[in-house]
């Protein structure tokens, strides 16, 4: 069995270019390895050159391969718990909807096309008695997501636009009543 290059908590710098086949994951970033394929589902030494991150700032991603990595430090999860905590801090700043009403959207196509942080859109979809679970789906998938988190967008954007918090929670309650 194949020794794998990287381990749970190891602090890795991720390449600048990941190739056209990874072009649309982050790069030019750190993060902590999570875990290889093999160290989460089994697979032997076919899972051991692939992993899952935690990207300082973004979250978890998964899979980027062993090519694609350079270690900085081994075991280093004090790093990981450091991001967490500050993650967690800007996640609640963030999905505040007082600060989500005072952003400053031009009309509704600007709600839609400026990029809202993701706790965001969570905390504008519990308004309407959605989870997170409910806006990725049964099984996760980014094209789910965008779909839904555009929907939940349409909806609250005439109240968005005119900074209206009080409008949206009472058009929730409306819409949770039914």
């Amino acid at each position: 069995m194949a020794d794998q290059k990287f381990h749970k908590g190891d602090w890795v710098r991720v390449a600048d270019d990941l190739g056209p086949s990874m072009s649309h994951f982050p790069s030019s970033i750190d993060a902590v390895v999570i875990g290889s394929y093999a160290d989460q589902y089994g697979g032997g030494d076919s899972g051991r050159d692939h992993y899952s991150l935690h990207l300082k700032g973004r979250g978890h991603s998964s899979w980027y391969y062993d090519n694609h990595l350079t270690l900085i430090e081994r075991n280093r999860p004090d790093v990981l718990a450091e991001w967490e905590a500050a993650e967690e801090v800007e996640r609640k700043r963030v999905s505040d909807l007082t600060w989500i009403f005072a952003q400053p959207f031009k009309d509704i196509e600007d709600v839609l096309t400026k990029a809202l942080p993701g706790p965001s859109v969570v905390a504008l979809a519990a308004c309407l008695g959605f989870t997170v679970d409910d806006l990725w789906g049964s099984r996760g998938e980014g094209l789910t997501y965008y779909e839904r988190s555009l929907r939940v967008l349409a909806m609250a954007a005439p109240f968005l636009v005119a900074h209206d918090e009080a409008g949206w929670l009472g058009a929730c309650a409306e819409f949770k009543a039914k």
